[in-house]
């Protein structure tokens, strides 16, 4: 099979791409088809041509909530048959040049030197007949990084009308361009905290906001999820689900005389703070499950000052990640920096990610 020369100049082309996300809150897996060019003045342009969002069966889903107490062993069967599953979404799709998988993050440890999203380039290229890119944050985090947040680079180059773009997944996170660097930073937990909490009456998500709506916010407690002490480190700064079990689960677990609804309500606010005191002024963008929200957006429009809230439009509301992973897996093939050390804090830019080729 002949491949493309990735070193080809890349002004004048153009390629349809497919992403794959799993986020935290394990909603399912997000694909997105899309169509990216580059101009000759070297600005990027791109378009959603199709989306979908697949709930993983029900022996997976439980597989993947647990990965990270699995044996090494148990690990790899998890990757490879999250791997076919995502192999087998992809083949329902139309023709497309390359794929591109985010994977799904198990372990996410920058401090200590690694991060860890499954997800088999060799079964995905093998398996769709695409050049696959993936492991896109390990190279960032050999050079210092944090590894995250990826999406800044595609919101410094697909979506400028914005003076920020927040997603408000499994994390809420922001990314802010200038005409010198972008800088971006996880904010605080999201979907996942409520989603957590919903499933404690059998829900896979409070919808909008319905049960949080119904309680009252507890001081006590609002008061120590906001002192907890990531939210007083400064950027670049990521999260991963140890943070979310090792540090904020256990003040949950001390609080369990409060009503679940209280203690929905409580998160809620919680997120909305975590949210308002990083917004900037000026027009922000708002994409993710979270945005879905009403309650949550309510609350976080009383306690803005000077910011416009503007939340994307479907399909792209939730394609936007998956969307964003088709471009960043873009530029590693055509060998172009994809993570933005101004936001990650590594020693240098990179194009990363493993390309594997069928």
């Amino acid at each position: 099979m002949e491949h493309e020369d990735t070193t080809t100049k890349a002004q004048d082309n153009s390629w349809v791409v497919i992403g794959l996300m799993s986020g935290t809150s394990l909603d399912g897996l997000d694909v997105a088809r899309a169509r990216f060019e580059i101009t000759k003045k070297g600005d990027w342009k791109g378009e959603l041509l199709n989306f979908d969002c697949f709930e993983y069966p029900n022996e997976l889903w439980a597989r993947l909530r647990s990965s990270m107490e699995m044996s090494a062993l148990d690990l790899k069967l998890l990757e490879r048959d999250w791997s076919k599953f995502a192999a087998e979404k992809v083949a329902s799709f139309e023709k497309a040049d390359l794929l591109s998988s985010h994977g799904h993050t198990v372990f996410h440890k920058p401090q200590e030197g690694i991060t860890v999203q499954i997800g088999s380039g060799a079964i995905l290229a093998a398996e769709t007949g695409l050049p696959t890119v993936c492991d896109l944050r390990s190279l960032d985090v050999a050079y210092g990084g944090t590894g995250a947040p990826l999406i800044p680079m595609v919101d410094r180059h697909l979506f400028l009308d914005y003076d920020a773009c927040v997603n408000l997944g499994g994390f809420s996170n922001i990314s802010i361009s200038t005409d010198e660097e972008t800088i971006a930073w996880d904010m605080g937990p999201c979907n996942n905290l409520l989603n957590l909490l919903a499933r404690e009456v059998g829900k896979d998500f409070d919808n909008d906001g319905a049960m949080a709506k119904e309680g009252l916010i507890s001081e006590s407690l609002l008061k120590e999820l906001l002192e907890l002490e990531y939210h007083d480190l400064c950027p670049p700064k990521s999260l991963g689900m140890e943070w979310f079990y090792n540090e904020l689960v256990p003040i949950l677990v001390k609080n369990t005389g409060f009503s679940l609804e209280n203690i929905m309500c409580t998160s809620v606010e919680y997120i909305a703070h975590t949210i308002a005191k990083d917004l900037p002024k000026g027009k922000v963008l708002f994409s993710g499950g979270g945005a879905r929200n009403t309650f949550l957006m309510e609350r976080l429009s009383k306690l803005v000052d000077g910011s416009e809230i503007h939340i994307l439009q479907e399909p792209m509301l939730d394609a936007k990640e998956a969307y964003g992973f088709a471009f960043l897996g873009l530029q590693r093939w055509l060998l172009m920096d994809n993570v933005l050390n101004s936001v990650t804090g590594a020693s240098r830019p990179s194009s990363s990610g493993a390309i594997w080729l069928p």
